[in-house]
């Protein structure tokens, strides 16, 4: 750690009250970047097909093609034991139409795709390795759970499983944008593994990855609902628009706390949570177990994801 930031957290320590400017203070350099990453051309391609009448496995199979890592990818994930195909699967259209389906791959490519510009370090308590595997187990617990909600109040699936996918998007972005800063909050992260993620980034740099990853996103055009759960999904008690899918966001990060995945997740208000969703603690209880017996299978998809 920087002598700077142990300078500042003694004081700190040793003062009634925390300073309000954090030692390293990003607001100001944040507010300055004239350009954020562009969504990539493949990842703007299905966008697009998403609002085609007429999409099928044969035009998605096609844009994925383009991308010949994106093509191993998928055909990997669909070769996982995770899902038990016994055959050979040798095309991105084989891939869809017999094991993965339309829309599984179309979230899973958005999001490969849109998040293959931002350069972070695999390993480390925020690496993308933890990135993926914490995105990936929320891919599972959210789809799960979103089948146990009274009919009326699920979500679409689709937005759950984007969401899952993307809603910490903000820490690639932080890494790709901030290598030095990056690295302290790394290193503070793996210091104080008790400690809260989202109050440590405020504590050091004065900036979250929920406000960095919404405005990444509303840049590049995203649904307002995935927006607004990303910039929300720390705060149990936002109330404005889509805020019953930010609160099952909320619970689904205070659930995998529970299972050492993602950071120290304040879970103050899980049991208020599950009740205003209308859940139960045994539905939480069942996916949870459900999700750690499909963790190997998991973290090898991770590998697939990182093109390890």
């Amino acid at each position: 750690m920087e002598p700077s930031l142990i300078n500042w957290t003694f004081q700190c320590i040793d003062s009634k009250s925390a300073p309000i400017t954090p030692p390293v203070d990003l607001r100001a350099a944040v507010s300055q970047i004239k350009q954020l990453p562009p969504l990539p051309g493949i990842a703007a391609r299905i966008m697009k097909l998403a609002a085609d009448p007429l999409a099928d496995a044969r035009k998605l199979a096609a844009i994925v093609e383009l991308d010949p890592l994106l093509t191993t990818q998928v055909i990997r994930w669909a070769g996982s034991p995770l899902y038990g195909y016994k055959g050979k699967i040798t095309s991105v259209h084989d891939a869809i139409s017999r094991v993965l389906g339309y829309q599984f791959v179309f979230d899973l490519v958005l999001g490969l795709s849109a998040l293959s510009p931002l350069k972070a370090p695999i390993e480390g308590i925020i690496g993308t390795r933890s990135f993926w595997t914490h995105a990936l187990a929320s891919t599972h617990l959210m789809t799960d759970l979103n089948k146990k909600l009274p009919a009326e109040y699920r979500f679409e699936t689709q937005t759950v499983f984007f969401v899952a996918l993307m809603h910490n998007i903000g820490l690639p972005l932080l890494a790709d944008q901030f290598i030095k800063e990056f690295k302290i909050l790394s290193d503070l992260a793996e210091a104080n593994p008790s400690l809260n993620l989202y109050q440590l980034e405020k504590f050091s740099l004065g900036v979250n990855h929920a406000e960095l990853g919404s405005w990444l996103l509303k840049s590049w055009d995203m649904p307002p609902e995935v927006v607004e759960v990303v910039y929300h999904h720390h705060n149990p008690h936002y109330r404005g628009n889509h805020y019953q899918l930010n609160l099952f966001t909320y619970l689904n990060d205070s659930l995998l706390a529970h299972i050492n995945i993602g950071d120290n997740h304040e879970a103050n208000n899980t049991d208020q949570a599950i009740q205003e969703l209308r859940l139960s603690s045994a539905d939480c209880d069942n996916a949870l177990t459900k999700l750690q017996s499909e963790l190997d299978s998991i973290k090898a998809m991770v590998g697939i994801c990182l093109n390890i």
